[in-house]
């Protein structure tokens, strides 16, 4: 909350200045990324308000508890994200969270942090939750009258328009449930009536203004939307506009507001609708209500609303956490994440792919073609569900489309990611494989939430391995066996809590000539090792590699070459047939490793440790290592077996004796 305390305000300014000088020397000449998140306030202030704060009346206990459950945390969050972003960036981040002066009111860290981004940003970057915090949209103001990009912690661009709709989304949200973050509605207003200010006469004669129910009614002609209804004040009453409700006409006129929204719940899927208020001339949300299940509650509210003199649409809700998932579509890429709007690719771990990699996975997960066919100079803002939903009854949703003129524009390749967590890290390469043409064993997944889907190429084996899939890779730690067992029972006995495995796999068995695993090393060398037969032994550190057949040597480079064309640097897993090599688990980026150290770094002592002991024993000494310890490992270990993933996902210095 940002508070009134008085302050010194010569202090202030000597302080100010000399904080700026020192900043001065480090950084004139260059620019710098500031990381802007919650501190005081944020998501996490709203529940904790909502569910504490608010009844503590004590102004030094409220004090306390504020600091333990909500600057501290948001403080923790800030900091580890500047470090990443460090690390990923290599260039020099700067971050509120970590000046403490207990002198300072609110105030005072507002006026430092807006004279820094002003004098030292080159950009800005969001952390998630922004929107809720008085401070982030403060930096945020500075931002965009400075022209500064504004990207998410991910690296991903948010416009000037979807910064302000995010932000009064929040005010909206924040006043209904009366939290105490003043400010979010004033600065959403102010940027918006300076962005609009912004445009030339003409362009804003060529961007006519369009009413959302509008546009909205537009987009159902083009593709499937929720069922809604829309009303426009008229004095006293609401006169219905727009409407898209299943089995009735497009624009079908409804008796009364009474009938017009029973008739919307009646058809939800759900059961339930959401009323969305806005003006024509500012058309970000003002109060939005969720999840609304009576009709009289629904009545009464779209009336008090309409009494305001402002705009409303109904809409059926739509459960964004049924197993479907939420994204865009935009020239070649198309990005998505379950558990969220599409608004969800503007936070971290979104699915980023070419077009018709993308198009070509939610088609075999989902076991439909999704109805994505836009033209690729636009924008469209989407949701895939597996039970059919909307106007037009199916399986996808369109929210919001744009025309475009942006081109060539690329996927950010990665994971895992939220969609590939749950659908299991092992499924999402492997069907990221098999979507570029790269030989997969046909596989049948039974997920946890969604329905069991089929992909790959036959083997011409009848038999099959059955195969865990982990949200993250956890070498060598779940099941991997060779015949058929009851998938639920695994489920059960080894992840009881529903957490880490999120798929098993049924995979056709690859006559085994050879198996192993395929790297590349810190020296930007390619390692292919393996074994004769199944290689179990091999990957789980307790026999060493044996020297392959040039031909399987040579089949497993021409693979790795493949995939590498297509996704950078990638590790697999491989079977040779006798006749051709087959990828059975992929994984993106290169390691840390070389031939006599598997992950660098100094130690202050070293543990040595006996690989033939096997994995179960290295995970128990990893975890237990003390700070500064690094291992020796002792025996013949391959740097592409789960001994060396395991120490390499730790990151835990390790050396490979070669006495």
């Amino acid at each position: 909350m940002i508070t009134d305390m008085a302050h010194d305000s010569t202090l202030e300014s000597r302080e100010h200045r000399l904080l700026m000088q020192a900043w001065e020397c480090a950084f004139a000449g260059t620019s710098i990324v500031y990381l802007s998140g919650p501190i005081t306030t944020g998501p996490r202030f709203v529940r904790w308000y909502s569910e504490v704060g608010k009844s503590l009346a004590d102004r030094s206990e409220y004090a306390k508890a504020l600091r333990e459950h909500v600057i501290e945390p948001n403080n923790k969050d800030l900091q580890a994200a500047a470090t990443r972003l460090r690390l990923r960036l290599r260039e020099p981040v700067l971050e509120p969270a970590s000046l403490n002066i207990a002198e300072w009111s609110q105030v005072d860290y507002l006026t430092l942090w807006d004279r820094v981004i002003e004098r030292f940003a080159g950009r800005v970057v969001l952390l998630p939750g922004w929107n809720f915090s008085a401070g982030c949209a403060a930096e945020l103001s500075r931002a965009i009258r400075k022209g500064l990009p504004i990207e998410t912690i991910d690296g991903s661009s948010i416009s000037v328009a979807q910064a302000i709709e995010l932000l009064s989304d929040a005010a909206g949200q924040v006043a209904q449930a009366q939290i105490p973050i003043p400010n979010l509605r004033s600065v959403a207003d102010q940027l918006t009536a300076e962005f609009q200010q912004k445009l030339s006469p003409a362009s804003a004669k060529q961007q006519e203004l369009v009413r959302k129910d509008a546009s909205l009614d537009r987009l159902a002609e083009l593709i499937n939307v929720a069922q809604f209804v829309s009303f426009s004040p008229r004095r006293a009453l609401l006169r219905q506009e727009f409407s898209r409700v299943l089995g009735l006409p497009p624009n079908y006129r409804f008796q009364s507001l009474r009938h017009a929204l029973g008739t919307l719940l009646e058809r939800s899927a759900e059961s339930s609708i959401n009323l969305r208020s806005y003006t024509p001339e500012s058309p970000q949300s003002r109060e939005f209500i969720y999840g609304i299940k009576s009709l009289e509650e629904a009545v009464a509210a779209a009336e008090r609303l309409g009494s305001e003199g402002l705009y409303v649409i109904a809409n059926e809700t739509v459960d964004i956490h049924d197993g479907g998932v939420s994204g865009v579509i935009m020239d070649d890429v198309v990005e998505f994440a379950p558990d969220d709007t599409p608004r969800g690719v503007e936070k971290p771990g979104v699915a980023s792919l070419p077009r018709h990699w993308g198009l070509s996975i939610l088609g075999t997960v989902y076991g439909f073609a999704p109805d994505l066919n836009v033209p690729r100079t636009s924008r469209l803002e989407f949701s895939i569900h597996p039970k059919p939903r909307g106007w037009r009854n199916s399986h996808t949703l369109g929210w919001e489309y744009v025309d475009s003129d942006i081109i060539d524009l690329k996927p950010k390749l990665s994971w895992p990611n939220r969609f590939s967590r749950m659908i299991g890290d092992k499924v999402y390469g492997l069907l990221v494989a098999h979507s570029v043409g790269l030989p997969v064993p046909r596989t049948t997944v039974v997920n946890r939430r969604v329905a069991p889907f089929v992909f790959g190429q036959p083997t011409g084996s009848d038999e099959v391995w059955l195969r865990t899939s982990p949200t993250e890779q956890i070498p060598g730690k779940f099941t991997t066996r060779k015949g058929w067992a009851d998938p639920f029972r695994i489920l059960q006995n080894e992840d009881p809590a529903g957490t880490a495995i999120a798929s098993v796999l049924c995979q056709a068995a690859v006559p085994a000539f050879c198996s192993g695993a395929a790297i590349v090393t810190a020296d930007d060398e390619l390692v292919v090792e393996g074994a004769s037969g199944e290689g179990e032994a091999f990957m789980k550190g307790e026999a060493g590699p044996e020297r392959l057949p040039a031909t399987v040597a040579a089949d497993v480079e021409a693979l790795y070459r493949r995939a590498a064309a297509y996704l950078g640097p990638v590790r697999f897993e491989w079977v040779h047939d006798g006749r051709s090599a087959w990828i059975v688990q992929l994984h993106r980026g290169a390691t840390q490793s070389t031939s006599a150290v598997l992950v660098p770094g100094d130690a202050e002592h070293w543990i040595p440790f006996d690989v033939t002991v096997g994995l179960e024993q290295l995970r128990s000494t990893v975890s237990s290592l003390d700070p500064g310890a690094g291992l020796i490992l002792r025996g013949d270990v391959g740097l592409t077996s789960h001994i060396a993933d395991v120490i390499r996902r730790a990151g835990v210095p390790a050396r490979i004796s070669t006495g």
